[in-house]
């Protein structure tokens, strides 16, 4: 193994099996959040934002560990299912802890500004 590479080979199969892994983990992982924050958040784009940047991170998680995202070569005895299973897990679970830190964002800087200020009256 070298140093740091940064290779992405888009026509490798690790790639394209972390690829469609975290392709097929958005539907659900978005799915689930925007269920899960229906009740609790007015803006949702923002928790949909978290869902997609913790599957995103997923991704390169994936990638770096994996493939040649960050050494030259990739990982010995890697399998391409074993890879696509990985990702579709790990990205699934990013995203749908993403997105739950967003609402937990989201909702508590909005009960922040719903809340009355509430001022005592002299008698």
């Amino acid at each position: 193994m070298g140093g740091p590479a940064l290779i992405i080979n888009p026509s490798d199969g690790l790639f394209l099996a972390s690829l469609f892994g975290f392709l097929l983990s958005l539907p659900l992982s978005l799915f689930v959040i925007f269920w899960v924050s229906v009740v609790l958040v007015r803006r949702r784009w923002i928790v949909l934002l978290g869902a997609f940047i913790g599957a995103f991170i997923g991704l390169l998680a994936i990638l770096g560990w994996v493939d040649t995202l960050i050494f030259d070569t990739p990982l010995p005895n890697a399998q391409v299912g074993a890879t696509f299973f990985g990702a579709l897990f790990l990205c699934s679970v990013l995203g749908l802890v993403g997105g739950m830190l967003a609402d937990w964002f989201a909702a508590r800087s909005e009960s922040r500004r719903s809340r009355r200020q509430t001022t005592l009256l002299p008698e």
